[in-house]
């Protein structure tokens, strides 16, 4: 019985060492693909303060946000459990955490401009509520992951999901990044 119990641990082992090693390979491989961290953009020199605050937010929560999509296409490719459906690794938790972080921190620097800021950000054209149904999408996979025992696994087409969430937050922000960054042109300077 137990020579038996050994060639099927052997067998696992000798599985999961050659799902591992694939994912180290394809790792290298598609690397360069993943996205690029953002460059900091040009502060305008006649945005109001409270405005200037929430462009350098815009810009910081941007960073950790792409940071979490890389983290998690890191997971998708190296994850010796993804080609059987699941994602066991911690990483993925860690990242949607991070990304929910940036999400919130964000949202509270929103939260906290005033009236005439809120007004200026709504006549060039920013909405606040397409990100903020994106943001309580990713919400409800932070419940589920930390709900979640260790090592519990998570389907890998919720993992893909998550991570086209957490693109639609970067691509919000990008949005209001040039929107602001047009916004403070001083208007007699051509």
């Amino acid at each position: 019985m137990s020579a038996i119990v050994l060639v099927l641990l052997a067998v696992y082992g000798s599985a999961r060492l050659v799902l591992w090693l694939r994912g180290q390979y394809r790792l290298m491989r598609e690397q360069k693909r993943f996205p690029c961290l953002p460059s900091r953009p040009a502060l305008p020199q006649h945005l109001p303060t409270s405005l200037t605050r929430l462009l350098e937010c815009c810009y910081s929560e941007r960073v950790k946000l792409v940071e979490s999509i890389r983290a998690i296409a890191r997971v998708l490719i190296t994850d010796p459990d993804v080609p059987l459906g699941c994602v066991r690794d911690f990483r993925y938790r860690v990242a949607v955490f991070n990304a929910w972080a940036a999400a919130s921190r964000w949202i509270r620097t929103v939260e906290s401009l005033d009236e005439v800021d809120r007004h200026r950000l709504a006549a060039i054209g920013f909405d606040p509520q397409s990100f903020l149904r994106s943001s309580e999408s990713l919400g409800a996979t932070v419940r589920r992951t930390s709900r979640a025992r260790a090592l519990e696994p998570f389907d890998v087409d919720g993992v893909r999901s998550t991570r086209a969430t957490i693109n639609l937050l970067v691509r919000e922000l990008e949005c209001v990044e040039s929107r602001l960054s047009s916004f403070g042109e001083h208007p007699y300077r051509a």
